[in-house]
């Protein structure tokens, strides 16, 4: 389906009288890229769902209820509750024929002075996102955060600046010319008629350009050199683009036995054989078309306790690592606290009673007023032991909480993966053994021997084009597959810098460029980074992997690693996933 400019244009001058000048009353998410606003305006209350998954990028406004797909909290999310919830829109701004959706917003946070903050949407496919910008055009933080590594031109990371997506400069569908630019660019081409269109005219769409060839007579599937009536193709194009200034448009889809076959914003001519029908509300087309507004969540009802456990327990390691590390700040100020001992010491006899501060050497000593000369030298001595001890007690507890974290972000990504209930059970079992959640039912005493029989971790084995792969499932299944069934020279993947399956490939199977490529895709859809539109994957061979001493199942140290870089595996493909089982060792 296309969400294209044209369609954005239509949704957005819909969205105008009820959702400018409207009050956001709730902000929550309803899968890891949808999130859903619901505003007050224009006498009614609408839902605004804001999707950023790469196979299904739109927006568009609802009047229903919508489900709360997952009780997750990020940081993202908790900036939206702070700075859009309860702000007001102020305006909607799309520039022309881009796909981009600026959503201004004027907010009190925390009760205080007014602050002008933004909304971005970016709906471009697997590079769309959603960006909270602050009122210095700071990036506040992002539904996708994008490293310098996967973008050096466009990192989109709080604290950057935020830059919008490089503008459209193809020519516009109102150029006078655009008939006479087409066919000289059609001269040189020897691709089809509709990607000439969608290479030379800004904010086409492929579904677009067929369209208006298909009004000019042309079949879509055309050769760009048999077209002899583009000054007819340019004309129609501008008709297209003429609703993006009139705010007139014909949402429509194509329907076939039931099934969607394409929407638009306009009348579609061009598909034959199906059953074109027109609707009052683009908003309806995309919602109609474009899928339901929330996918249920499969087993949810086994998922929710494991995410709600997971969330508390990285909520609680979050909370510990910044007292720690607030703990070990202190310690580069250890010599600053015992020197102001000192010099309070020094100076007992003269630091009158009550006061607040006093200066020595150039240097002001703040004072409690309550407590006498001596005892704030007390107080001061024993802050400086405090940091002192800080700097060798923390560094140790800092890395636990680390590697806790880490720990729980692999365990939620597993949950949120998993698609059987078999792979669900084992996690939760890996999760009630590991302390993290309770037991569903009391624990039978067991004997040794049958702790020492307990299976390893779930994974998945797969077989594709003689390739046999092993995808882990869980923590305690990473460790299977690369430490228990893993062959030294088998090949090892795992996504670079971001919680993962480890992906190991059979060397007794085919290790060719291909083979490689779809393992290397395995990991990447397997991964916190699944969204991504081109994911840095690492390979070694699994003689070059070791356990991290102490570390959490799962837990690992490479060497020799080759970096390639892949599009993410689609999940479910059915070509990829042939021969898929969920097993145990």
């Amino acid at each position: 389906m296309t969400f294209d400019a044209l369609a954005m244009h239509a949704v957005v001058d819909e969205m105008r009288p009820t959702i400018e000048g409207g009050r956001v009353d709730s902000v929550f998410l309803v899968e890891d890229r949808r999130l859903a606003i619901e505003v007050y305006g224009g006498g009614r209350r609408s839902t605004l769902i804001l999707s950023a998954d790469p196979r299904d990028a739109r927006f568009y406004v609802t009047g229903d209820r919508t489900h709360r797909g997952t009780d997750r909290v990020t940081p993202f999310l908790l900036l939206l509750r702070k700075y859009v919830r309860g702000s007001r829109i102020v305006a909607l701004h799309q520039p022309r024929l881009e796909r981009l959706l600026t959503i201004a917003l004027r907010t009190h946070p925390n009760d205080d002075l007014p602050r002008e903050v933004a909304l971005v949407a970016e709906v471009m496919g697997r590079r769309s996102n959603l960006v909270l910008v602050d009122e210095d055009g700071s990036i506040m933080d992002a539904l996708v955060r994008v490293p310098p590594s996967v973008n050096p031109s466009r990192p989109l990371l709080p604290h950057l600046r935020y830059t919008p997506p490089p503008a459209e400069t193809k020519p516009d569908p109102d150029d006078p010319n655009l008939g006479g630019r087409l066919r000289m660019a059609a001269g040189d081409a020897a691709s089809s008629a509709w990607r000439v269109v969608v290479d030379n005219v800004a904010g086409f769409s492929p579904l677009a350009a067929k369209e208006a060839l298909a009004r000019c007579d042309v079949h879509p599937a055309a050769l760009a050199a048999d077209v002899t009536n583009w000054d007819e193709v340019g004309d129609a194009l501008s008709e297209l683009a003429h609703s993006v200034r009139s705010g007139s448009w014909e949402p429509s889809i194509a329907w076939e036995g039931g099934s969607a076959l394409a929407y638009a914003p306009y009348q579609l001519r061009q598909i034959t054989g199906a059953e074109v029908r027109t609707y009052a509300s683009m908003s309806e087309v995309v919602a109609l078309a474009g899928g339901p507004a929330v996918r249920p969540p499969r087993f949810d009802r086994l998922k929710r306790p494991m995410q709600d456990a997971l969330g508390a327990r990285l909520d609680q390691s979050r909370r510990k690592r910044s007292s720690l590390e607030r703990s070990l700040a202190s310690a580069d100020r250890a010599d600053e606290l015992r020197s102001a001992g000192e010099a309070i010491l020094t100076n007992v006899s003269v630091i009158p009673a009550d006061a607040a501060s006093f200066e020595w050497e150039g240097r002001r000593i703040d004072l409690y007023p309550s407590l006498t000369a001596v005892e704030n030298a007390q107080s001061y001595f024993r802050q400086y032991a405090d940091a002192r001890d800080a700097g060798k007690v923390v560094p140790p507890l800092l890395n636990e909480v680390e590697a806790e974290l880490q720990y729980l972000d692999e365990m939620m990504l597993h949950v949120d993966l998993a698609e059987d209930e078999r792979s669900l059970n084992a996690l939760r079992r890996e999760l009630e053994e590991a302390g993290h959640m309770k037991a569903a039912r009391p624990k039978r005493n067991q004997s040794k021997a049958t702790t020492a029989k307990r299976p390893g971790g779930p994974y998945r084995r797969l077989s594709i084009d003689g390739a046999e792969i092993l995808v882990g499932s869980s923590a305690e299944g990473n460790a299977t597959v690369t430490f228990r069934l893993a062959e030294p020279n088998d090949l090892w993947f795992h996504v670079r810098g971001a919680p993962g399956a480890h992906v190991l490939l059979r060397a007794s199977g085919s290790t060719a460029p291909a083979a490689i490529e779809t393992a290397a895709q395995l990991a990447a859809a397997n991964s916190a980074r699944r969204g991504d539109a081109r994911v840095e994957v690492d390979y070694t061979l699994r003689k070059h992997v070791r356990k991290i001493s102490g570390g959490a199942p799962g837990r690992v140290t490479f060497v020799h690693e080759t970096t390639v870089r892949v599009e993410p595996i689609a999940r479910g493909d059915a070509g990829a996933m042939r021969g898929s089982q969920v097993l145990t060792a």
